[in-house]
């Protein structure tokens, strides 16, 4: 099956972010600094719901952007649908799909599904060998190191690769860590040498010399980058060699700036209500690393009115 990449290329990826990575952020991102891969947030599967997939996930699964490949990410159960989603999801003309096997966060960590999987990892090869007879592009799986032992993820490498997927998005973390401590991409490299799959890493990817360290470190086909590019979206291009690797502060918040007023654009589009969009704006601006920009994002964030923070952003433009 054909990979979402060019043969040779060395990717990096636009991670699949809960909240973040709708169509309107995706836009701006294609249209700026071109992510090899884009990933959609996950389509939700709704057993109790009259239809298993909402029609707004529909609309953002098949909302691609010129010449960059998009995976729709899946999360859920045998047991409560996500086959059946998925059915419909190539039927509406997505090829490339992911499933979600290490999502942190609430019952997904209860339930077969996210990083609720490791729980049963007997159900996993049934799982993606029903997905597989069904997805007419590239199968893959994103996933964590394991629950709460770094080690775990070693013994479904065999369902992995027995089900036939294309490649595997490994967060070198737990899924018990969530976010905290550091990503260990160590184990990375070693469930490299241990699989003939392409292995793209993920987690604690901030900078340039980063990227170029988890890739000599791993040896992974490629990156996948998460709340790095949401902190700094030139990252990509930092990667790539194409932009100054380390800008002043106040370069960064020129460049901040800019891409804030297009994603303000976008989502003043998609979203409705002002409320709405400053609730989606201040999830970027949480992200801020450096104390002068999360100064400025603080202040972003206080602003009750679109306009406020629209005059806010002009003036940091320039």
């Amino acid at each position: 099956m054909p990979l979402p990449w060019k043969q040779g290329q060395v990717p990096v990826m636009l991670a699949p972010m809960q909240g973040l990575t709708n169509r309107a952020l995706r836009h701006v991102y294609a249209g700026s600094v071109r992510p090899d891969v884009l990933f959609t947030e996950f389509v939700r599967v709704r057993p109790r719901a009259k239809k298993l997939v909402a029609q707004s996930d529909f609309t953002e699964a098949l909302a691609e952007e010129a010449n960059i490949p998009l995976v729709v990410q899946v999360i859920g159960s045998a047991e409560e649908g996500v086959v059946e989603a998925t059915r419909e999801l190539v039927e509406r003309g997505v090829r490339h799909i992911n499933v979600n096997m290490g999502c942190p966060f609430g019952r997904m960590t209860s339930i077969l599904a996210g990083g609720g999987m490791f729980r049963s990892p007997q159900t996993v090869e049934p799982l993606l060998r029903e997905l597989r007879s069904l997805v007419p592009g590239s199968l893959s799986v994103k996933t964590r190191l394991g629950l709460d032992d770094e080690r775990q993820l070693f013994d479904i490498l065999p369902a992995f690769e027995n089900a036939g997927i294309d490649f595997l998005v490994v967060h070198s973390r737990t899924v018990k860590q969530k976010y905290k401590g550091e990503a260990n991409h160590s184990i990375s490299h070693e469930l490299v040498a241990r699989t003939s799959l392409p292995l793209i890493a993920n987690g604690d990817i901030r900078t340039a010399s980063q990227a170029t360290s988890v890739l000599k470190q791993t040896g992974a086909s490629g990156l996948m980058l998460g709340r790095g590019a949401i902190a700094d979206p030139w990252l990509f291009e930092r990667i790539r060699g194409n932009v100054d690797e380390c800008p002043s502060v106040a370069v960064r918040k020129r460049e901040l700036a800019s891409h804030l007023s297009l994603l303000l654009d976008g989502y003043s589009e998609i979203f409705c209500g002002e409320a709405q969009i400053m609730s989606k704006l201040r999830e970027t601006f949480a992200h801020f690393r450096e104390p002068e920009l999360r100064r400025w994002g603080r202040k972003l964030s206080k602003r009750k009115l679109l306009s406020g923070v629209a005059e806010m952003l002009a003036e940091a433009r320039g």
